[in-house]
Formats: structure tokens, sequence, C-alpha cells
């Protein structure tokens, strides 16, 4: 029978060079906090539980991790003060008190490792008291040295406590560990702080694993896959490298980007099928895009669903909005929360929808704002057409127009209100009431010319009247 397996994910960490009041492994990456990219690792490996180990002010990471990982088995422990990954480890390891199989040593802010690059430490285990993950990097300052004998790993040294020789070998710790709890309690008991951070190292389990039956180390091929997160900077090169790899899952799928580095793309964005994605596109959140839809860029989609076959046009924005199949929206439209187009409904340039339904095959195609409303089948909504639908206080009542119904240009609906089936609002009007069934509404004050007036005006005002046809 396999033996169990538990995690603990070290986020306790203070971020100082992130120069934010936001906890390190709660800053995005690919539009998820790190920490949840760590906690996902370890439940990918079928870590039964995850014990995530955070400062006492932690309350902000069991918050986001509980609410992004409802039902997975996640356990937390306090490590009360910064001594290091190796007293961070001990406070994980309080809250696994009976735990007799093997433990996951991950940590918070490595966004980027695979779980097929951790899958290795599980078959050297069967041979060995500890395996470990080791890069080799052309510039290892910073990290801790692994020194070798053969294909055993003797120690790790610090670079602070290394050697000028030692500091030339270029094979890293990384701090990815397996093996077995009693080890680990056993390990970890006999640590101290006779070092040069005076801190409690993690690292020095590597030896006393190797006095056992040995630590055995395992080379990644990508070393980018290891690199923790430390400052803004780092955070922007995972988020690139994150980025590019999503962008290359969804090309394997049958999704085209016509400038994949110029696209920004979160984790949790879904597409289909013959999906295009025009130049500087932004999809962010739980973004759904169907079987052969087209955003154009640059345009900006958050939260929104876009039905197959529709389409997003240049200079756009949606968030929270729905457009199903056949659908068009933009250039420059903006799709508030709550907008959603029907069936080949159409929106054009500098339309702008919130809370507002448009039914199939409807158009609002230019210089709109419809908020509150509902929009029947094939209406047709004129340029410079507007819903009122904000009283001043804290109601916003809704606009209903019917199917078939003609709302003509610089016509002003003030809510409540409604349009019935097939009616016509002429052009300019300002509705205030219910408009019947096939009706024709006027809602217009009536034109008065009056000759001869702006000569007279001039001349009470002293002004030079411009020449006709002049600017």
């Amino acid at each position: 029978m396999k033996a169990q397996l538990a995690a603990l994910v070290l986020a306790a960490g203070q971020g100082k060079r992130m120069r934010s009041r936001l906890p390190k492994v709660l800053h995005p990456c690919a539009g998820e906090p790190l920490v949840v990219h760590a906690v996902r690792l370890a439940l990918a490996r079928r870590a039964r539980p995850v014990v995530v180990v955070i400062d006492p002010h932690g309350t902000r990471i069991r918050e986001t991790l509980v609410a992004a990982f409802p039902k997975a088995p996640l356990l937390f422990a306090v490590q009360r003060e910064p001594l290091g990954t190796g007293d961070a480890v001990r406070a994980g390891l309080a809250a696994l008190p009976t735990w007799r199989g093997r433990v996951l040593i991950l940590y918070g802010d490595v966004a980027l490792l695979r779980p097929e690059t951790v899958a290795p430490l599980e078959r050297a285990l069967k041979k060995h008291s500890l395996a470990m993950l080791t890069a080799r990097l052309p510039r290892p300052t910073g990290y801790g040295r692994v020194i070798r004998d053969g294909d055993r790993a003797l120690r790790v040294v610090e670079e602070k406590d290394a050697a000028a020789a030692e500091r030339r070998i270029d094979e890293v710790n990384v701090g990815v560990y397996l093996c077995g709890a009693a080890l680990l309690r056993r390990a970890v008991g006999r640590l101290d702080r006779k070092n040069a951070q005076h801190e409690i190292y993690l690292t020095d389990v590597v030896a006393i694993a190797a006095g056992l039956s040995g630590a055995v180390p395992v080379l990644v091929d990508d070393a980018s896959e290891v690199l923790g997160v430390n400052t803004r900077a780092e955070l922007a090169a995972a988020e690139k490298i994150l980025r590019a790899r999503l962008v290359q899952a969804h090309q394997a799928r049958g999704v085209t980007f016509h400038a994949p580095e110029h696209t920004w793309l979160d984790r949790t964005v879904v597409l289909g099928a013959d999906v295009v994605i025009g130049v500087g596109v932004q999809l962010y959140g739980n973004t759904r895009v169907g079987a052969g839809a087209q955003i154009e860029g640059p345009s900006v989609l958050r939260d929104a669903v876009i039905g197959p076959g529709a389409r997003v046009h240049a200079f756009s924005h949606a968030e929270g909005a729905v457009l199903e199949r056949g659908a068009v929206a933009g250039p420059f439209a903006r799709l508030r929360p709550g907008a959603h187009l029907e069936e080949g409904a159409r929106v054009g340039n500098f339309v702008e929808l919130k809370k507002a339904r448009l039914g199939r095959g409807a158009k609002a195609n230019h210089l709109a704002y419809l908020g509150d409303a509902e929009i029947g089948a094939a209406s047709n909504i004129g340029a410079g057409t507007i819903t009122c639908n904000y009283d001043g206080g804290p109601i916003k009542n809704r606009t209903r127009i019917e199917a078939g119904a003609f709302i003509g240009s610089n016509s002003t609906l003030v809510a409540p209100v409604s349009v019935g089936e097939g009616a016509y609002v002429a052009a300019g009007s300002t509705i205030t009431r219910d408009v019947p069934q096939d009706a024709l509404a006027f809602g217009r004050a009536r034109q008065e010319n009056r000759d001869g007036y702006a000569t007279r005006l001039r001349r009470r005002l002293g002004a030079t009247p411009k020449t006709r046809g002049g600017h």
C-alpha cells in the first residue's frame, strides 16, 4: 500500500523586500495569489492533509486559502517568531502530532513548480531517507550550495557560511524536500542556530538524513520552476513565465494568439477551440470564451462569458458580462456587470451597458447608455439614446423596451418606463410615460423659428457677425 503523503507549505515569511502591506504570498501571479499555486501543487500530488504555516498575523492567508479550496483538507499552523525555515517546519509538524507517513515540504512563494517535477522525489525516496530538489544556476548567489558525494547529498551550506571553494559550486538547494515524518521530527528536533544568520536552517536536515540511509538530490531540468519570489521584479519574472505556459497550453488545445507575448492571461480563464485572441488582449478571472469566438485587441475581459462565434471588437471592456452565440460588441464598447447580449445582439462604438439585457438580434450600434434595462428581440436603439435609471436616491428604476421597438436617435427614457412591442419613439424625445404597443411617441418641445432675431441680438450686444461659412 502506498504510504500516505502530507504537505507543509511554508508561508510565514515577512516579504519585506516586496515593500507592501499585503503579505508576500498573497501577491497575485497569473490571477491567483502565490500561495494558491503552492497549495494546488500539494493537492495535485495527492497530499492529504496540507498544512500551511503562517505567522501570527496570517488571517488573510487563511481566509484566502479556505475560499480558494473550500473542500480541501487544509490545516493551519502558526510560527510565532521568524526563526527560519527549520522552525517553520517544527510549527507545521505540531499540526500533525500522530502523522506517520511521508511529508512534502513546499513554499508559499514558489508558484512555477509543476506536479510532474515533484514526482521523481517519490521514486527517489524508496531507497533513501530524504529526497530533495536541486537546480544548477549560472549565478547561484544567495542560494545554499549542495555538497555531493557522487549521487548522494552530504549537506547543504548556506552562502554566508560557505567557504570560497563551496561558493563556486553551481548546484543549489531549492528547499523542496520529501522524507518520512519520523525522520523529519528527529531532524528538526536537533537543529540549532549556530550559523551566520542565527536562524534554524531546515537545510541541516540534509546532513542528518545523509548519516542515515542517505539524502538524494534530484536535479530539475528547468531551474525557473523553483525560483522563489522575494521582490516585485521577481514576481513580474515569475508571472511572465507562468503566462507563457498558459498560452502554450491553450495553443495546444487549438487557440490562436496573434501576439502570444502581448497577451495577459489568468490561469482561471477558459478558451474553446478555434478561439482567436488579438494583440494586447487581457483576460482575467473566470472569463470563458466559447469555440470560434474572436477577441480583438486591445480589449479587456474580466469574469466575462463570451459565447461560441461571438466577437469583441478592439478597445472594448467587458466585466461580469455575457455575450451569447454570435453576439457582437465594440469597438469601444463598455459592458459592465449584468450586461447580457442574447444570440446575435449587437452593441457598437461608445455604447455602455450596465444590468441591461439585449434580446436576440437587438441592436445598439452607436453612442448609447443602457442601464437597468430589458430590451426585447430585434429592437433598435438609436445613437445618443440613454436610459435615466437613477433618481438621485437609493433606487435605480428599470426601463423595458419590448420586441421590435424602434428608439430614435438622441432619445431619453426616464425610468420607470416601458415601450411596447413594435412601438416607435421619435428622435430627440424625452419619454416619461409608457408607450403602448405599435404606438408612435413624441416627447419633445415644438420648434419655433424667429426670423431676424440673431441680427437684432448681435446689435444689442455690439457683436460682429462671423463671415458666413467661417469658423
